[in-house]
């Protein structure tokens, strides 16, 4: 029997994606919930793949939000 589709993101994603909202850093989004950079920096990945949208502008060092998240 097959699965239906989860409407819903993956709720760490969706962790990650709000507390870099709040804190508008990826360091900071790590500390918060016990990730490294890296592991933020996936999760928030993830929730783009997963909308099939961009939610993120990155420029080299810097990270920031677009309207759509």
């Amino acid at each position: 029997m097959s699965h239906p589709k989860r409407f819903l993101p993956p709720i760490s994603a969706l962790r990650a994606l709000e507390s870099f909202e709040r804190t508008g850093n990826v360091t900071e989004t790590g500390r918060s919930l016990g990730l490294s950079q890296s592991a933020v920096s996936r999760q928030l990945k993830v929730l783009e793949d997963y909308l099939g949208t961009a939610l993120f502008v990155r420029d080299r060092k810097q990270i920031t939000l677009t309207a759509a998240a």
